[in-house]
């Protein structure tokens, strides 16, 4: 035993035990995350709740769509329908009620409840549903209010809950997740699809890529290959581990001050000064939201680059030399693609962080609302001028700012899950492409 102590084994049955936790944490998480998401588009039954005599304000009927949390709350907390009409039953519109324990609630499961989506992103619970053939449409009765006619071009979508079979669930669900990734937001970003946030996501953090890489690898190259070992190179390098340590938000204040009004003023003044006071440049947009985040993440990628160019062995330089090779060639041709796993790793790890930074964007041109793709089919079909929507902002802004706390919690989740997943996709996809250049090296870095 004391030699097992000696030989240092309980440390590392203790770093292996840390670890395994940490793994097992995170994958709860993840799990976590994926049910919550995936729960907001499985076709939940309806219930209906016959409110008696003593309830407030007034008897009637209730169909709501219940779910685990909503069901264990039922007779303590619910919202009634004024029978004011067309409603979605939200808590912004219709108040919360609170139900005593000794009023009487007879919850049933109705085959005829009907759920409805309109178009303008509003869900409806009727007990009744009746088909309006010489109007192309049909008759919902909404709670205790009078049946409303819903002509098919207010219908997106309906269905039968007590009614579905497993199978037919399934293909509810999937159809709502189509919706959901290619549709755009509607009703103040509360329902409908995220297209936009995800388009807007991925071609920010490729433009990003494109304009980090080049600047890290070049500076990274120039640290470790050419600037000479003195003070001065060391103050550059600590400058460069200084500059990872800086809160995003303060890096999203430089871009607004410098890259914004300083340079996308500057411009505007030479090359739009026909379209002024009206502003081209010299306003958050695409561009300078990449340009910020590549900033943010530059020393990421230099550091990263450096470690692997300080792992190539001395001797492979020294005999590209000896063959006769400028320090040029050598670094083009035998330092650089060897290097290559390493550079990939840096831009994985840029690319993980860029993808799910906020604050920074909220300065620099990231909105709530985008009427227009950054990237269309209009001459120069990429406009980098353009505001854009962000997976990262549109989860903040449905789980801040909803006025229905719990219809947006589990489509929190949701965006979330698409966040993760986008932000898996695009690792792999350089995780691959690394992996090939090291077997093509034959070089572990």
């Amino acid at each position: 035993m004391r030699q097992w102590w000696q030989q240092g084994s309980p440390w590392v049955w203790l770093s292996a035990s840390a670890l395994l936790l940490c793994l097992a944490l995170f994958m709860a998480l993840l799990g976590l995350i994926a049910v919550k998401g995936m729960q907001h588009f499985w076709p939940a039954p309806l219930v209906q709740f016959q409110l008696t005599e003593q309830s407030k304000p007034q008897p009637g009927r209730l169909v709501r769509q219940v779910s685990d949390r909503t069901e264990a709350m039922t007779r303590s907390l619910w919202l009634v329908d004024r029978g004011d009409g067309l409603t979605n039953q939200t808590n912004a519109e219709l108040g919360r009620y609170l139900l005593l324990e000794s009023y009487q609630l007879l919850p049933e499961r109705p085959l005829g409840a009907v759920l409805v989506q309109l178009q303008d992103g509003r869900t409806l619970y009727g007990s009744q549903l009746q088909s309006a053939s010489e109007t192309n449409g049909l008759w919902l009765e909404l709670s205790s209010a009078p049946p409303v006619l819903l002509t098919a071009a207010d219908i997106r979508a309906y269905w039968l809950p007590n009614q579905l079979s497993w199978w037919q669930r399934g293909a509810i669900f999937w159809q709502e997740w189509r919706h959901f990734l290619t549709a755009s937001p509607s009703k103040n970003q509360s329902a409908g699809g995220i297209f936009p946030a995800i388009f807007g996501t991925l071609v920010m953090v490729l433009l990003m890529a494109v304009l980090v890489t080049p600047f890290g690898i070049l500076a990274a190259i120039y640290l470790h290959e050419y600037a000479p070992k003195n003070w001065l190179t060391q103050l550059i390098r600590t400058s460069v581990y200084n500059l990872a340590g800086i809160p995003s938000v303060v890096m999203g204040v430089f871009g607004l001050a410098f890259f914004v009004y300083v340079l996308g003023g500057s411009l505007d003044r030479l090359l739009f000064a026909e379209q002024l006071p009206a502003p081209t440049f010299g306003t958050p947009g695409l561009f300078w939201a990449a340009l910020t985040l590549a900033l943010l993440t530059l020393p990421v990628v230099i550091v990263a680059t450096e470690e692997g160019l300080s792992r190539l062995p001395q001797a492979q330089r020294l005999g590209s030399f000896a063959l006769g090779a400028t320090q040029a060639e050598t670094i083009w041709k035998v330092v650089v693609p060897q290097a290559a796993p390493a550079m990939l790793t840096g831009l994985i790890l840029a690319i993980a962080r860029a993808a799910g930074e906020v604050a920074p964007l909220m300065l620099v041109g990231v909105v709530k609302s985008a009427p227009q793709l950054p990237v269309d089919m209009q001459f120069p079909f990429i406009h980098l001028e353009r505001k854009f929507m962000h997976l990262g902002y549109h989860l903040y802004d449905v789980g801040f700012q909803s006025p229905d706390a719990e219809v947006a919690m589990s489509l929190v989740y949701a965006i979330g899950l698409v966040l993760l997943t986008l932000i898996l996709l695009l690792n792999l996809s350089a995780f691959f492409l690394r992996q090939r250049l090291r077997r093509k090296y034959r070089l572990i870095d």
